[in-house]
């Protein structure tokens, strides 16, 4: 192994990097992994899995580098420890196109043609295993990448984010087969690749002329409220009653927005998550001052809240939304069911008991254990608490309702790009599952997204903000994709576990 190959592998990780925001250079995924691949002709495969970790610890440790920012500057963590924790991290998720490198190396014993056909199965079977493995971490998947072009992400609503990862890595080994190998199979490869472009692209085009038409059930009166609340002093109790004050005024405007005709029921007016910073159970005041503020405001109100659970050991503390009707009555809360790793639980606690210590908060969570479909009036929609919305599986089991909503605190990110990163996620579900979302976040990126994927509206970073609109609910069942789920990546998982087993026995083989 030479110095220019550690070159061409670090080369890859760039153009991998710069794929998502801040860069957004999307053009590139068509060839981001051609370097990646072109460096692996003639190693073993130990070499080709140290290639593709340098690939991939270029590449997202530039994608995550944000981590440290919020587990020192926000998260309380001593500044070298949040170091550590960000290293570990990207180092955790090098592994991945390491792996890819080093089963490539084995598949290439069956001939270069069975190289370019099984790199994307290959390459979305990790994916959907860092989705899963230690409860997953599917930050930054490679389709994600193209969340601006909706042409290509609709066919997300048959299988998924992964499938536009396939289709990437699927050019991008037919690029380096057909460069490195044009005597072999040249026609059947431009063919192949043409095939399944029109098909992306001609099933996109359809699609956006379709989905409207088909989404376009009765109209809803929203409203977005983004406080800007500063992290520092959110949990403060002397802060307490004046950011409600806040909230609340921020509320009273936004309903002054709504012109009547819109909508025949009340909006439903959207708070971030935590925005009411305290535990719902045990301030009795500052509920009534919630109940008065959603009758005062003839409104639905959604807040994030912490909530309370009794439970065996004593009470645990919840990451719950609540909403109350016009009336001021609690009509349901959610429990957010899928946790954040080291903000409110610790993944391997035994082993990192010392996080706990330096940090008391974290571990204090318990999870929901069931969705809920929240119905205010002409429109059921599933509530979605930050972190889980990147996970589809959470999100469909709530498939069966009319919208999404999802609330976040992005204060955690600070001015990076975190904030866009997680919003292209968001873009995902809603192609995924045919229905809008309404996003709140308390200093931003708040949307509307749309059923294309298309950013209706978007909010600034770091500013109050408020919006008034109206979304047509979902008037059809459930997508494909919510139907039958991850399928089309399983099986992937199925072929790529076949061509590894199948040459096992040529571990010495080169590329």
């Amino acid at each position: 192994m030479k110095a220019k190959d550690i070159g061409y592998s670090i080369f890859s990780g760039l153009l991998v990097a710069s794929l998502f925001p801040p860069f957004q250079f999307e053009v590139m995924a068509w060839i981001a992994l051609v370097p990646l691949l072109w460096v692996l002709e003639g190693k073993k495969p130990h070499e080709a899995f140290v290639l593709g970790l340098v690939s991939g610890l270029v590449s997202f440790g530039i994608i995550i580098w944000w981590v440290k920012i919020s587990m020192a500057t926000y998260g309380g963590l001593p500044e070298m420890l949040a170091w550590l924790i960000t290293i570990v991290l990207a180092v955790y998720l090098a592994l991945y196109p390491a792996l890819f490198a080093f089963f490539m190396v084995r598949i290439h014993a069956g001939g270069t043609f069975l190289t370019f056909l099984m790199a994307a199965p290959l390459w979305v079977s990790l994916e959907l295993l860092r989705a899963y493995f230690m409860s997953g971490f599917p930050w930054a998947l490679l389709g994600y990448s193209q969340y601006r072009y909706l042409h290509v992400i609709q066919i997300a609503d048959l299988v998924g984010v992964y499938g536009v990862s396939f289709f990437i890595v699927f050019v991008n080994a037919a690029i380096w087969h057909f460069f490195r190998f044009p005597r072999k199979a040249p026609y059947a490869l431009v063919i192949v690749v043409s095939l399944m472009a029109a098909f992306v692209w001609g099933y996109g085009y359809l699609r956006l002329h379709e989905v409207p038409i088909e989404t376009r059930g009765e109209k809803r009166a929203v409203g977005i409220v983004q406080g800007n609340v500063d992290q520092s002093v959110k949990w403060s109790p002397k802060w307490r009653r004046g950011i409600l004050e806040k909230m609340g005024k921020l509320t009273k405007d936004l309903r002054g927005r709504f012109t009547t005709g819109e909508s025949s029921a009340p909006p439903v007016i959207v708070w971030p998550e935590a925005a009411a910073p305290l535990v719902y159970q045990r301030h009795a005041s500052e509920r009534r001052h919630l109940r008065q503020l959603a009758k005062d405001t003839n409104s639905y109100l959604l807040f994030g809240v912490l909530g309370r659970r009794d439970v065996k050991q004593g009470p645990k503390l919840t990451n719950s939304a609540y909403l109350l009707d016009p009336d001021g009555e609690e009509t349901g809360r959610y429990d957010k069911m899928h946790l954040l790793p080291f903000g409110e639980y610790v993944p391997l606690a035994k082993l990192l008991f010392f996080v706990k210590k330096l940090v008391p908060v974290i571990g204090a969570f318990k999870p929901g254990e069931k969705p809920e479909i929240f119905d205010a009036a002409q429109g059921k929609f599933g509530v979605l608490i930050c972190f889980e919305v990147i996970f589809p599986r959470v999100v469909r089991r709530m498939a069966n309702a009319q919208y999404l909503v999802n609330i976040t605190n992005d204060a955690w990110f600070g001015e990076t790009a975190a904030s866009e990163q997680h919003l292209s996620m968001v873009a995902f579900r809603a192609v995924e599952f045919r229905m809008p979302i309404v996003r709140s976040a308390n200093t931003g990126i708040s949307a509307l997204i749309d059923p294309t994927g298309a950013i209706r509206v978007r909010s600034p970073l770091f500013e109050e903000w408020i919006h008034a609109d109206v979304i047509s609910l979902k008037k059809d069942g459930p997508s494909i994709y919510a139907r039958i789920g991850d399928m089309f990546a399983y099986i992937c998982v199925f072929f790529s576990a076949a061509a590894v087993l199948l040459f096992r026995s040529r571990r010495s083989s080169r590329m």
